[in-house]
């Protein structure tokens, strides 16, 4: 039986029409796109800076996470016990580095490309990253953009968003108890005008690299992590100026200081 005899949902009609054919294979452009002039552009444009807002530093000196790759896999849980202590601004500067900088840009501004910390479809960059601090040392309450190329952050709005969260933003209440939430962003429309339909594929795979490295990040710091796709996607697109369809949020990450475990 193949796949189009057998679409019901909206959900199959798009996995069916994103996918691969074997005729690509015989389509020169396919492969010609990745050097077309406009692709490279987009390349260059990704990192995604806001003029004109508040800016906020992160400490120049982060924590280093001293853990081993393969404990902090093995150690690696979703958790949604949160305590109040604040996490250290070091840290959040750790997470965020981690999770989703520039950590090196080559060329000229011709011809310039960026090394990020995680994988990225097509150098395109497509995941940004807005903090939503409730608990943060030294960092005032607000939500916030991380541009990965300075590695500062541009306030928002200013204020304690924690009610925002747990009443109207998030499905489950507890989240809020988090020091920050971390919500993930895709540009799908950029990632589409390379890959077509299945650009959509790309920017859940995106959201998910930049997923995993928080959470790597945040086990070898100690902290608590956990992700869920439960939130009203209007909510937190329009409290960050974003579409929905261009530019949508995909993912939220919460981190937070966890409770000592005590052994008898």
């Amino acid at each position: 039986m193949r796949v189009g005899d057998r679409l019901g949902t909206l959900a199959e009609e798009y996995h069916a029409a994103s996918r691969n054919l074997a005729d690509f294979k015989c389509i020169f452009s396919t492969y010609q796109v990745h050097y077309e002039p406009h692709v490279h552009q987009m390349m260059r444009e990704a990192p995604l800076h806001l003029p004109g807002r508040l800016r906020v530093a992160l400490p120049s000196e982060r924590v280093r996470v001293t853990m081993s790759v393969d404990e902090a896999i093995c150690q690696r849980v979703s958790g949604r016990d949160y305590v109040p202590t604040p996490v250290a601004a070091e840290q959040l500067a750790s997470i965020l580095y981690l999770g989703n900088a520039v950590r090196r840009i080559d060329g000229d501004s011709a011809a310039r490309s960026y090394q990020r910390n995680v994988p990225n479809s097509g150098n395109l960059g497509s995941v940004e990253v807005y903090p939503v601090i409730m608990n943060v040392s030294g960092i005032e309450p607000g939500i916030y953009h991380y541009d990965s190329v300075r590695h500062d952050l541009a306030q928002l709005k200013a204020g304690q968003f924690a009610s925002w969260l747990r009443e109207s933003a998030l499905l489950q209440l507890e989240f809020s108890e988090a020091a920050v939430a971390l919500i993930l962003t895709g540009a799908i429309g950029r990632l589409s005008a390379k890959y077509g339909l299945r650009g959509y594929r790309m920017a859940l795979l995106d959201a998910g690299h930049v997923s995993e490295n928080i959470y790597l990040a945040g086990t070898g710091l100690g902290l608590q992590v956990c992700a869920t796709a439960g939130f009203i996607d209007d909510e937190l697109d329009e409290a960050l100026g974003l579409d929905g369809l261009e530019t949508a949020a995909l993912l939220v990450v919460l981190v937070g200081s966890r409770k000592m475990q005590t052994f008898q």
